[in-house]
């Protein structure tokens, strides 16, 4: 069994960083293996084909071909669970502390076994080192298009403005046009984004399955994953995160810098 592999796989048509929280959940559900991420059912993908969309932008963690089925422990998908740790406020005892040592629990996974591809690394590297170096910077998660806990953006928009004052910069990641468009106009002195797609309707960005308003091309189709990837990446290099609860994207920003300070609206 020491030799088997453990394919962590995914499962339901969620948005690229809900199939990276999934692949830790997996991995942290099942310590000390040697680990194969199959995102091939991500609807991320372009076609039907076998296209691992995960080795678009990351490393595998130990080999990098899909194991045969004699060289499989097992395959883990999503996990549910009364005391799930998918979100914050689900962690048990539900205690800061208990959360904060989970936040680092996650890091050594991501530490461990999960490596951007360098092509992706080098771009969050140059983002950061042409627009966050030697600055303070208040990052913004805007979460909008068709998630439940999303705030009124008038909620945001006064949030920002009281802390703004202790920043130098504001950084903003958004999936929603509008959002962020009325955020560039209210703080356009000071602001600075990823010049990622956004979605111009309510529909988020990877639901194209459902969707045909969106593009289903190859290069759409990687551009999309990859913008959300390097977006949380730089969110975690703020100093300080607004961001509504309920997100995928802050939940990974924050537990790949496991200290980000953080205020959820």
């Amino acid at each position: 069994m020491k030799n088997k592999i453990v394919v962590i796989k995914p499962q339901e048509n969620c948005g690229m960083c809900g199939y990276i929280w999934q692949t830790l959940r997996g991995i942290y559900h099942n310590p000390d293996k040697k680990y194969y991420i199959d995102f091939s059912n991500s609807i991320y993908k372009p076609n039907i084909d076998d296209t691992n969309v995960w080795d678009n932008y990351f490393e595998q963690p130990h080999i990098s071909k899909r194991p045969n089925s004699d060289e499989i422990e097992k395959e883990v998908g999503i996990i549910f669970d009364a005391e799930s740790e998918f979100v914050w406020c689900h962690i048990q005892p539900n205690t800061q502390e208990n959360i904060q040592k989970r936040r680092h629990e996650f890091n050594e996974i991501i530490n461990k076994y999960v490596k951007l591809k360098k092509h992706v690394q080098q771009k969050i590297d140059n983002f950061v080192e042409n627009n966050f170096k030697g600055k303070r910077v208040l990052g913004v998660h805007l979460r909008g298009t068709d998630h439940p806990e999303k705030k009124n953006v008038c909620e945001y928009m006064q949030t920002i403005k009281d802390e703004l004052i202790n920043y130098d910069l504001l950084f903003v990641a958004s999936d929603d046009y509008e959002r962020f468009r009325l955020t560039e106009i209210t703080f356009k002195n000071k602001i600075v984004s990823y010049d990622s797609i956004k979605s111009r309707n309510t529909m988020p960005l990877h639901t194209h399955q459902r969707d045909r308003r969106h593009d289903t091309s190859e290069e759409y189709q990687y551009k999309i994953g990859e913008d959300v990837i390097i977006e949380a990446y730089l969110l975690s290099k703020v100093d300080h995160l607004l961001c509504c609860p309920g997100s995928n994207v802050n939940y990974l920003a924050r537990v790949i810098n496991p200290v980000l300070s953080c205020k959820e609206l």
